[in-house]
């Protein structure tokens, strides 16, 4: 991020969130590394490292695939959109200053017609990143406070946040799949021990069909439940750094306290969770119980709210 663009920013901020990327790219770095290892240490136990090899490598590659060209794509069909030039010519005038500060360059521009007040960005690659903002957000907030919004977003195509989490999204996918090849093995396993010819054969069989269903739905529910369990954690974590970055890109921390007090008393714009969810400003489904809350993507408004407050009393603005 160019630190130039504002002077306000302590250079603090600045050194932090630099030691915060480089974090987050060795730490997705091991992750990958860990997955492909797993398979070549799976492939080894079973008699060909190379297979292992290869099974590894094609999990981490079909995940990133997804997180860098599947996700945006995804959330374009997730809303209905709806195309007005003139929203279309705000959104850009405000949007096209934060990205040359940030270093990035444009991505594209798509209006939701949802009177819900919200705003979103996916995409890792140029020409496939995007930043949506709903008709809700656009008749509710001020320039300055849809300009923090879309300062928050910009941050997160910087620091390549929809890559991180769609590959997330993608690997949970993978698990599912794999539970249910293991249960689907298990009942063809029983199946075919009525077949059998002697007592020990339909015994074998059904033991193993058992043993597999019960694996792949044990495997699948405690995978899923970790996954989601890490994946919400860090999920929540990034935006309280896209709300560091929009202050950093507009100089103050005022107008994005605003416009999220705006965006927490809208209407919710999805009906359910969503996996998905996570690429909005602000959470855009209604929210329920603890169960919620513990795989919330997004904090607590009033949280970040008050973390926001401490950096405008720093920077006295």
């Amino acid at each position: 991020m160019n630190h130039h663009a504002n002077p306000f920013i302590p250079h603090r901020w600045i050194r932090s969130r630099r030691r915060a990327d480089v974090f987050q790219w060795f730490f997705y770095l091991f992750l990958w590394g860990a997955t492909v290892a797993l398979g070549v240490w799976l492939g080894y136990r079973m008699g060909s490292v190379r297979s292992g090899f290869i099974a590894g490598l094609s999990l981490v590659t079909v995940c990133l695939f997804y997180a860098s060209v599947c996700l945006s794509w995804h959330l374009r069909k997730l809303v209905q959109q709806e195309q007005s030039e003139s929203d279309v010519a705000r959104v850009k005038r405000l949007l096209v200053p934060l990205c040359e500060r940030a270093g990035l360059r444009a991505p594209r521009i798509f209006i939701m017609s949802t009177p819900a007040a919200n705003a979103c960005a996916a995409g890792v690659l140029h020409g496939m990143r995007y930043v949506g903002v709903t008709k809700g957000a656009l008749k509710l907030l001020d320039d300055r406070e849809l300009e923090a919004v879309l300062a928050h977003e910009v941050t997160h195509l910087k620091r390549r946040d929809s890559l991180f989490d769609g590959w997330w999204i993608a690997l949970s996918g993978v698990v599912v799949w794999i539970s249910a090849f293991s249960v689907g093995f298990g009942i063809a396993s029983l199946m075919s021990s009525t077949r059998a010819q002697n007592d020990k054969d339909r015994s074998s069989g059904a033991g193993m069909g058992i043993f597999m269903i019960f694996a792949g739905i044990v495997f699948g529910v405690v995978s899923v439940f970790f996954i989601q369990v890490v994946l919400h954690n860090i999920m929540r974590r990034r935006e309280y750094r896209a709300d560091e970055g929009a202050v950093i890109l507009t100089g103050s921390a005022t107008p994005l306290i605003h416009a999220l007090k705006k965006l927490e008393s809208s209407d919710p714009m999805l009906g359910t969770q969503s996996a998905l969810a996570m690429l909005f400003s602000v959470n855009p489904a209604p929210k329920k119980g603890w169960w919620d809350a513990l795989f919330a993507t997004h904090p607590k408004t009033s949280k970040r709210i008050a973390r926001l407050q401490v950096l405008a009393r720093e920077l006295g603005r």
